[in-house]
């Protein structure tokens, strides 16, 4: 017969609610904004297969204003992490501009008072994302089509060669874009944590598509 004290039971600690996956961080603005991104995707000339160099210069054209307007509003949030992503948006701007030059169809000077990039100078977004949660959900749009774009790479870069198609590839993103897409959404989850927050990044990401789609000439309101 042993001798030995029995060990007192120690009660178990509890364990730690596990992080939500991208999927569930995700779904509530996929959801807000799924008719708005398949209207997108499925009417861009450059999602077409015979979608040749001047189909991707009117492209950039088209977008450089909005991309200029969401830099500026994320920069504008006093948000870190959204600072992070702003800087990355210049250089993605810059991308973009040697794209054009490259293409034969480098962007007009800005006008003196006037935002580079932008068509009248005026914030598109009325000063809302200096809601963070707001702006997070614009960060959402734009760091979305990055992933975009880089399959768009995929698809067109052989075929434009040797144009290098910059804006379309991995920019800062050394460890690679998913795992920067993942770490996004991490930031993102942080940001979302009570139905308030949720709502206001729904209208913001919400507001990303709706200000993007007339830029291609498509429909910017989300159907009822």
């Amino acid at each position: 017969m042993s001798t030995t004290p029995a060990s007192p039971s120690v009660p178990s600690a509890p364990s730690a609610p596990s992080a939500p996956s991208v999927a569930e961080v995700l779904r509530p603005l996929r959801t807000a904004t799924h008719a708005l991104h398949e209207a997108l995707d499925s009417q861009l000339p450059i999602a077409r297969e015979d979608a040749s160099l001047a189909d991707y210069a009117a492209h950039l054209r088209a977008l450089r204003p909005w991309l200029e307007s969401v830099r500026h509003a994320l920069a504008a949030s006093g948000d870190a992490g959204l600072g992070r992503v702003a800087h990355r948006t210049e250089r993605r701007l810059a991308a973009l501009a040697l794209d054009l030059e490259d293409a034969g169809a480098a962007p007009p000077a800005a006008t003196p008072g006037t935002r580079q990039g932008s068509d009248t100078g005026a914030d598109p977004w009325a000063g809302k994302a200096r809601d963070a949660a707001f702006a997070w959900g614009l960060a959402y749009v734009l760091e979305g089509s990055q992933l975009g774009g880089a399959s768009m790479f995929k698809r067109l870069g052989p075929r434009l060669a040797p144009h290098p198609m910059r804006y379309f590839q991995p920019v800062d993103a050394p460890e690679g874009l998913a795992a920067q897409w993942k770490e996004f959404v991490a930031q993102l989850a942080a940001v979302l944590r009570d139905p308030a927050a949720v709502a206001a990044a729904q209208r913001g990401a919400v507001a990303g598509f709706e200000a993007l789609l007339p830029r291609f000439g498509l429909a910017g309101r989300q159907p009822a």
